[in-house]
């Protein structure tokens, strides 16, 4: 669906007063939290290391970070209550990336990150834009968001309806996901060496 389809579908279940503009906040908020804690798709980044630069503007957020590598070297993340290690990774803010010891030379996609995909944010410029989540799994977006609408509205019934279809899509995800996994192994159940 699109991202007006998906505006006009919950306008529909629940019709409410709240602006485009709202209801895609909602559509975001419930998109990253999808992304962060069920759609967890892992993928990589390489920039071009710069000499005497140590830190670098990420492209997502720091929470979503699962390995950093530099010239083929996985490096350590560096918490000062922790012992240190050497060459190591720290965050100067929430979206920079600061690496020790500075690279003394430019080095063409010399720094690799490993991390968890951050969906494009929905926005009302693009209502023809088609959010990063499965398209089979569009009516979560749909329906977290109503969660949100009906909470809003202190309509505890609706919140209570909306949050079990959520849930329901989300366990229907899981189960996707877990046949698939399935689906994916032959298993030599006739005692048959097929190789």
């Amino acid at each position: 669906m699109e991202l007006q389809e998906i505006i006009a579908e919950i306008s529909e279940k629940y019709p409410h007063s709240l602006t485009n503009a709202s209801v895609i906040r909602k559509l975001n908020q419930v998109q990253n939290e999808l992304f962060r804690t069920t759609f967890r798709v892992k993928t990589m980044a390489i920039f071009n290391l710069q000499k005497d630069v140590f830190a670098y503007k990420l492209p997502f957020p720091q929470t979503n970070i699962i390995e950093v590598v530099v010239n083929g070297e996985e490096m350590h993340y560096q918490d000062y209550r922790q012992k240190s290690y050497s060459p190591f990774f720290y965050f100067i803010d929430s979206r920079t990336l600061a690496i020790y010891p500075t690279p003394d030379k430019d080095v063409e996609n010399g720094l690799a990150l490993f991390y968890f995909r951050y969906p494009a944010q929905l926005s009302e410029t693009d209502l023809n834009a088609i959010p990063e989540l499965d398209q089979d799994f569009h009516l979560l977006l749909v329906y977290g968001a109503l969660v949100q609408i009906a909470e809003a509205h202190a309509d505890v019934d609706m919140v209570n309806n909306f949050t079990s279809k959520y849930n329901g899509l989300i366990e229907e995800f899981h189960k996707a996901n877990n046949e698939m996994s399935k689906g994916m192994t032959i298993e030599d159940v006739m005692g048959v060496n097929l190789l």
